[in-house]
Formats: structure tokens, sequence, C-alpha cells
């Protein structure tokens, strides 16, 4: 008589309980058998070829209902958070035949990304969210929108603070210390001239003069995770009829690249250091002077004096 694994490990088990107690045996001990498997997503663990192969269908989506969705989400988990389950649940909602992958998609995995991961000011988390939901996108240009929706957080003034758009989306809800509702124009803008969130964060408290523990920056924020799940939406449904067009690269990367583009060069041929980026070259690549008028003391060592 043959029996297949399943049976095989129940008798083991059968027979583990006997002798240790019942209690004793572990459920995980048969979890290969009877847990699902990443099928119930469907886009796989395998690596980027399997992923080609079995991504999600988007559906065109509502962008101001995204940016409704991720503004509210930003209180409950961050940044990465708000723009994930926004764009997820949003799919998830949309009915097409993709819509139960989406919903078994456990959008809490991205919560680690607040603060530029766990508070490290790295890549900020509306971009990291964005690239993570564009990848297992079918029907899209995946690389053209992922490029874009970068190329919007380097070098846009946000958060936008139009009164249609924050209206829509339900801003201002924080106040400031007198109570006064934390509008636009006490918010103001900035440009990150980046995609990492320290230097995002900085450059929008020099040009507010509101510290970054102030509820000012939790609204500026909020109102930035919003901004980034629309306009990943608006890329996303342009690229879905074949429209997009938006700047996908700083065009000054051109000349930077002539000598520090990545090459297979060895020790005996190699003539300047290879870049293997995307962001503006300029941004970081030019005097203190010209990016922001970063004072002469910015190399003695002091920077937790003033920047704390």
């Amino acid at each position: 008589m043959s029996i297949d694994r399943r049976q095989a490990m129940e008798k083991m088990l059968g027979f583990a309980g006997m002798a240790a107690g019942v209690g004793m045996v572990s459920p995980a001990l048969l979890a290969s058998d009877v847990c699902p498997t990443d099928e119930a997503i469907g886009i796989g663990s395998e690596g980027g070829q399997q992923l080609g192969n079995s991504l999600l269908t988007y559906a065109k989506l509502d962008p101001i209902r995204v940016a409704r969705h991720a503004y509210a989400g930003y209180a409950r988990g961050g940044c990465m958070y708000g723009v994930f389950d926004a764009i997820v649940k949003e799919l998830a909602s949309q009915g097409h035949e993709d819509a139960c992958r989406f919903s078994a998609i456990p959008t809490n995995i991205t919560v680690y990304g607040g603060g530029g991961v766990n508070g490290w000011g790295s890549i900020c988390g509306c971009v990291n969210a964005s690239a993570m939901a564009v990848n297992m996108l079918a029907g899209v240009d995946r690389a053209a929108v992922i490029d874009a929706v970068f190329r919007y957080y380097e070098k846009t003034p946000m958060p936008r603070g139009d009164s249609d758009f924050l209206n829509s989306i339900g801003a201002p809800t924080r106040q400031a210390d007198d109570g006064e509702l934390l509008n636009a124009e006490l918010i103001g803008q900035s440009v990150a001239n980046s995609i990492l969130c320290h230097t995002s964060v900085t450059n929008w408290s020099a040009a507010s003069k509101f510290g970054a523990k102030h509820a000012a920056k939790l609204e500026r924020c909020a109102q930035i995770t919003a901004e980034i799940a629309f306009i990943t939406v608006e890329f996303l449904n342009q690229s879905l009829v074949g429209t997009l067009s938006a700047e996908r690269g700083a065009e000054g990367n051109v000349e930077c690249a002539a000598c520090h583009k990545p090459t297979a060069l060895e020790p005996d041929g190699y003539v300047a250091a290879d870049v293997n980026a995307k962001v503006e070259c300029q941004t970081c690549h030019s005097s203190h002077e010209q990016l922001g008028g970063i004072p002469e003391h910015a190399d003695d060592g002091s920077c937790n004096s003033c920047h704390k």
C-alpha cells in the first residue's frame, strides 16, 4: 500500500502525539501542505521573470478617490502605507478579474517605510510605495510610470495646496498651536531636489519655518502622501491609454553620463567613477552656496547643535 506525503506526515504526527501529548504537536508541521500558496495573490515569489508573466490587471482609477484614501491612510500608517494602501484598496474595489487578488495583499507590510524607512531619512515612503504598487501592474509601462513619479517628486513644489484639491481630499485636518487650521498659506511649499525623506523634509522646514516635530509637518506629509498617490494614478491612467509623456529624468544628466555612465570596465581601463542613478546630478554635485546657502561651518562636525 502506498501513501502520499500528507498521509505520511499525519501518521508521523499521530505517533508523535501519542508519545509526547497531542497538545505539543505544532500545526506548523503541516504548513507546507495546508497553507495557501502565493497563488492567493498571484504575482508569485520566484523573481522578476515570473513577476513579468503574472502581473495583476490595472483598471483605471479615480485619482481623487485614491488621494482622499491616501490622505486618511497617512494617519494610520504613515506615508508609504498611505500611498500603497490607497492604490491597492481602490484596485480591489473595482470588481474586475484580479480584484480578489488585490484584496489579498496585506498593505500593513508597508508601514516600515515611514520617515524614509523606519526614520532613517532615506527614500521617501511615498515614492517607495508608488513604485511597489506600479511594479505589479499589467497593461501599463511600469518603468515609465515609476520614472515619472520619481521625477515629479524630485522637482515639483509640494504640497500642491490648491483649494479644490485640498477640499476634495478633506484637508487640512491638523492645527497650529493657536488652534488655527494649518492651511496652504501656513504650510507653504518646497522642492525636495531629491527622492530622500531627509532632504525633502529639511528643505520644507527651512522654507516654512516649522519644526519637523510640529503638527504642520504631519499635515504637510499627509498632503504629499495624497499628492503622490494622485499623480501615480494620473500617470497610470495616461500610460493605460498610451498618452504618458511626463519627464523621466534630468536633461543635464546626459552631459554627466558622457563620463560617468555605468560600464563593465576593469581597473586597467577605468577612467572616471561610474554612476548608477537617475536623480539630478547637479543637486549634490554643486557648491553648497548654490544649493541653499548652507553655512561655512557645515564641515566642522557641529551639525547636531542646530539640526537636531
